[in-house]
């Protein structure tokens, strides 16, 4: 399918920052524009990114009967990057946890995986079982091995998760089938997307009547969004306000912010680099400035439910080993340049895209959960009516060893 023609305006605008050394583009959506209006109100767009209409039927689900997936992963019919991400056979013993890198690999990763072989395979040998690390980013392969429980645990994004929870999914939405799949169990960092707008533009409560973009599907932006235009007597549309939200594959979020239909954009790492250097935009609304002072859970670890169920002290020994992993990449700091290494050398094999690690900046770790900033995003959704089927909050986290835990690493 031809490109979108605006992508490639904006792509070629930025080739001569690239050859000066400025970042690239990730790849751009190829297919055509499509969305849906979600909410109750029906006030926030949500692009959808479909290469292919899947027959659930025909897609093997895990049982979720406690054990280490067994299903094939779900392999995409084309996948991101310049080589398929295709992942090993494991045995029925054998923990798969995804570490799905934003601005680095999930420190923790390093400590339980990695240095002098890691803390949680140790742990878990008493117990009968191992775990292995899975490098791997792009929703169009992330979302739809969250549907079928291929990851028993996973460092993801908590955007990701309050898509997850939601039933409103930009990809492959044909293969959900709930939201209380996996529970939040513990933290890796803090963080959020900035508001980003043209140099010009000073003054958020001129948002009023106007859009927003924010890259990815991320309701849990919009809600700190909604708060932050509280302050200024507004609101998000879909909150009964007059600013409107547009959602989705960054691609298509640029290409509006491109033909000036959007006032801001939240973006992220690259995006936001280039719209910086190339396009002469400003930190309208910095993340730090959106509340909770800072601490928003950015990156959870989860696990599957039916784990957390049948397995408590596997999760209790991954929460312990969370925390104390936290804590030494704080005290130590000696995880950055082997990770930045292992995210560099996985980002040239498959993705191609010349990104350069070192340039995506410093995680912001944070060991413990802010659960009333989780609480108020959850509140968010429901007023919006944003769950196609609503799950109670205590269903969707389980804190109860991050806080045993706490009291091990004081």
């Amino acid at each position: 399918m031809k490109r979108i023609a605006l992508v490639l305006a904006s792509l070629l605008a930025v080739t001569a920052l690239t050859a000066c050394g400025g970042p690239p583009l990730p790849p751009a959506p190829t297919e055509p524009r499509k969305s849906v209006m979600i909410g109750k109100l029906g006030k926030t767009e949500m692009f959808l990114h479909t290469t292919k209409i899947y027959d659930p039927l025909k897609v093997p689900y895990t049982p979720f009967n406690g054990e280490p997936s067994q299903v094939p992963y779900f392999k995409p019919v084309r996948d991101e990057g310049i080589r398929n991400r295709d992942y090993p056979v494991y045995d029925p013993k054998t923990f798969k946890f995804l570490a799905l890198p934003t601005a680095a690999i999930p420190p923790q990763d390093y400590y339980m995986f990695v240095k002098n072989g890691g803390t949680l395979n140790p742990a878990l040998k008493p117990l009968g079982y191992k775990a292995v690390d899975i490098i791997d980013t792009g929703h169009i392969k992330i979302l739809p091995n969250l549907y079928v429980g291929y990851y028993d645990f996973a460092w993801i994004p908590f955007a990701v998760m309050t898509e997850y929870w939601s039933g409103n999914e930009s990809m492959d939405p044909e293969l959900w089938k709930r939201g209380d799949g996996y529970v939040i169990i513990g933290n890796s960092t803090d963080g959020d997307s900035s508001l980003m707008a043209p140099n010009a533009f000073t003054d958020p409560t001129k948002l009023a009547g106007k859009k927003v973009g924010i890259m990815n599907v991320s309701l849990n932006t919009e809600a700190l969004f909604n708060k932050k235009l509280n302050t200024m007597g507004l609101a998000t549309s879909a909150a009964g306000g007059n600013v409107d939200i547009e959602m989705g594959t960054p691609g298509f979020v640029m290409n509006d912010l491109v033909a000036k239909k959007l006032a801001a954009v939240f973006s992220w790492s690259v995006y936001t680099k280039v719209l910086q250097r190339t396009m002469g935009y400003h930190e309208l609304i910095p993340w730090q400035d959106l509340g909770y002072d800072g601490k928003l859970s950015n990156v959870v670890l989860v696990v599957r439910r039916d784990i957390l169920e049948k397995h408590p002290d596997v999760v209790k020994k991954v929460v312990e080993l969370n925390y104390a992993a936290t804590q030494r990449a704080v005290k130590d700091g000696d995880y950055a340049e082997p990770a930045a290494k292992r995210y560099q050398d996985w980002d040239n094999a498959y993705m191609g895209d010349h990104m350069r690690v070192s340039t995506l900046g410093v995680p912001n770790l944070d060991a413990d959960i802010n659960r009333v900033y989780i609480s108020d995003i959850y509140g968010y959704m429901v007023k919006c009516g944003y769950f196609k089927t609503q799950y109670p909050l205590n269903s969707l986290m389980d804190l109860t060893y991050e806080d045993a835990a706490a009291r091990l690493n004081p």
